[in-house]
């Protein structure tokens, strides 16, 4: 397993759905019959996505279906009240299961929008068992031990964070309003050479 694909662009599945750009989308994406998926791949990672029934949730499928993320399997999280919830994702029947402490068993990428606080109880629960947290709440945005991370801003912040080491990782995002504007400002502050 290779990291460019989680190190470059995680943070498109964090952000492109909480941006205030209205676009009504299914999480059942629609699939030419000339076109092959690439994403499910034996190779791949194993991915968990947590508050899948959530409009960022749903969002955070619909980017990985989008750029042909590969993972060799997918696990749909959510509450108790959300268990047993059919959805559907690249011409596959998945069940939403019950956010536990067990839920990260074997997963190797845990993308979480399900807020702060249960981003607090499972994120190092999910870390400690070999798990690299995408996490888009605000929960570890000022812990000095967490990377904060825009990966066209500061890559290297999560150079320590490898796939397939078996080591987790909670990796740290800026809301969308923040990361927009340091999109826009970072190339300038580089240009004018201005140290902090």
């Amino acid at each position: 397993m290779n990291t460019p694909a989680l190190s470059v662009r995680h943070n498109h599945f964090l952000h492109r759905g909480a941006t205030a750009i209205p676009r009504p989308r299914s999480i059942t994406t629609s699939t030419s019959p000339f076109r092959v998926r690439m994403s499910l791949q034996e190779n791949g990672p194993s991915v968990a996505v947590v508050g899948v029934t959530g409009a960022v949730g749903q969002e955070f499928l619909s980017v990985l279906s989008d750029r042909d993320f590969p993972y060799r399997s997918l696990k749909l999280l959510a509450s108790k009240r959300s268990a047993g919830k059919s959805m559907k994702f690249e011409d596959r029947d998945y069940t939403v299961e019950e956010l536990t402490e067990d839920s990260f068993e074997g997963i190797d990428i845990a993308l979480f929008s399900a807020g702060g606080s249960i981003s607090k109880k499972f994120g190092p629960l999910a870390a400690q068992k070999g798990t690299i947290v995408v996490d888009n709440s605000s929960a570890f945005r000022m812990d000095e031990n967490v990377p904060l991370v825009i990966p066209e801003v500061n890559p290297e912040a999560m150079a320590h964070v490898k796939l397939g080491s078996g080591k987790g990782a909670i990796i740290a995002n800026p809301n969308c309003s923040t990361i927009i504007c340091l999109m826009a400002v970072t190339p300038l502050h580089r240009r004018a050479k201005v140290t902090v």
